[in-house]
């Protein structure tokens, strides 16, 4: 992870170190994120995440048959394709920003760069002109 763009094998590693690690027990888990909205906007956001025990106790799902391991793999897999859609939202939200404040300052470089070569003209202008009167009133004694 970082300035790549996150793969699901990173997020499916990342899943089973957390659902494999006993001491990680949650009734309920939020994953917050950076939704990206626009090319200058983003909203945090979350996505909910359930355990086992809640997901066999909801009202439709008792109406299927299932067996404990594909119930577990099932538990997994939406873990992971939940924190694949925050990873993946979060970078499209970081270069989009990194994206914005890139042109931003590009512009202002250039806004520096065209205000430095007037001043830097004015002063050789200004170099000129002062030669040129001292030329002419030189001239002028003779």
């Amino acid at each position: 992870l970082g300035s790549t763009i996150p793969t699901f094998d990173e997020t499916s590693a990342i899943t089973s170190t957390v659902l494999n690690d006993k001491e990680i027990v949650f009734d309920n888990a939020k994953l917050l994120y950076n939704r990206f909205v626009s090319a200058i906007a983003f909203e945090t956001d979350s996505i909910e995440c359930f355990p086992i025990a809640q997901i066999v106790e909801a009202p439709n799902f008792k109406a299927y048959e299932y067996q404990d391991e594909v119930l577990e793999n099932l538990n997994e897999f939406l873990l992971a394709n939940s924190l694949h859609w925050a990873l993946v939202e979060g970078h499209a939200a970081e270069m989009a920003a990194k994206r914005s404040a890139m042109e931003n300052a590009t512009k202002n470089a250039g806004d520096i760069i065209n205000r430095l070569t007037l001043q830097y003209n004015r002063g050789r202008q200004a170099v000129i002109t002062n030669e040129l009167i001292d030329i002419i009133t030189g001239a002028s004694a003779l």
